[in-house]
């Protein structure tokens, strides 16, 4: 591949704004008085003079160089004085870069149980989803996949998570379970948002309270919280008091006992009335009757129901290296 000398074809002026013409243009290996074979086509097939000489308007001819030259430069006037001298001078590359090899150190590639999210709907290469389904060996009936390629993350979920469920149950080891041709199951990322662990090494978290994490703490991989839908009760209901009125009712009467025709009846109090003229005024105590509650009922309303709890989401699959 042949590179095309970036001070062909252009004129060169001196400071005066003459061409320098009849200028002269050496190539030479780099670091050395040794020449460079140039070239006057791209094919790299019919040599230059050395040295180049630029025509009467300061103009070299075409310049080609193979690729990736690493070369020394020098430009004199017609006179042989030195206008440039310039050492290790690179041609640039047309080639395409080779991909990374396997040289390429891990902790820039994806490596077995990393998880990563996209925007599509089939696994791609070296992944399997995150489904809850199983993987294993080529003849273990997996659900997910059942191929040689999965034996690294078998080994890997088999012995990060104990959780997970080994169907055949799980063995002494997890090298021994792949052998014996048994499934694992994978996590399960179906309608699930992942959540930071509550402790990763340092004191526990309670931004999420215990009692809402299912069945373990936060801190145990692959444990559980929260809930699509709740019902309130009664604890969870804002303090409040309900104001109201109650009917007129009530009605009733209070009975004054009196005295018979013949003196007897109930005792009585004596008033005297004064004055020249006597006389005695009897009367009875009334007594006491008409005893009665009131009762406030407010009618019943709502229905119990549960409500959603899930905040703005966008359903995309995810998936985790093999």
């Amino acid at each position: 591949m042949a590179i095309l000398w970036n001070g062909s074809l252009v004129p060169w002026i001196d400071g005066n704004g003459d061409p320098y013409s009849g200028a002269k243009v050496y190539f030479f290996d780099d670091g050395t008085t040794t020449p460079l074979t140039t070239y006057t086509d791209d094919d790299l097939s019919i040599p230059n003079d050395h040295p180049v000489v630029a025509n009467s308007g300061g103009m070299f001819p075409p310049i080609f160089l193979p690729a990736q030259t690493v070369y020394r430069l020098r430009i004199t006037d017609a006179g042989d004085v030195t206008i440039w001298d310039v050492d290790g001078i690179s041609s640039p590359t047309t080639t395409i870069p080779d991909p990374p090899t396997s040289n390429t150190e891990n902790q820039y590639l994806y490596q077995t149980g990393d998880i990563k999210m996209a925007w599509r709907t089939s696994s791609p290469t070296g992944y399997v989803r995150l489904n809850g389904r199983t993987i294993g060996a080529a003849a273990s009936g997996a659900t997910e996949r059942a191929n040689a390629d999965c034996q690294d993350l078998f080994i890997h979920l088999w012995e990060q998570d104990a959780n997970l469920v080994v169907f055949g149950g799980r063995g002494a080891t997890s090298a021994g379970d792949w052998a014996a041709a048994k499934t694992i199951a994978l996590p399960d990322f179906r309608c699930m948002v992942p959540v930071g662990m509550a402790g990763m090494g340092n004191t526990a978290s309670t931004t999420i309270p215990t009692d809402l994490i299912t069945g373990a703490d936060g801190d145990v991989l692959g444990a559980k919280a929260g809930a699509a839908e709740i019902t309130l009760t009664a604890d969870q209901i804002a303090a409040h008091t309900h104001t109201g009125t109650t009917d007129s009712a009530g009605a009733h009467t209070h009975n004054i006992p009196a005295r018979n025709s013949d003196g007897s009846g109930p005792d009585n109090h004596s008033w005297l009335q004064g004055g020249t003229n006597s006389a005695t005024f009897t009367f009875t105590e009334m007594a006491s009757a008409g005893a009665h509650t009131h009762t406030f009922t407010t009618a019943s309303t709502g229905g119990g129901g549960s409500h959603g709890n899930v905040q703005p989401s966008l359903f995309v699959p995810y998936f985790i290296k093999l």
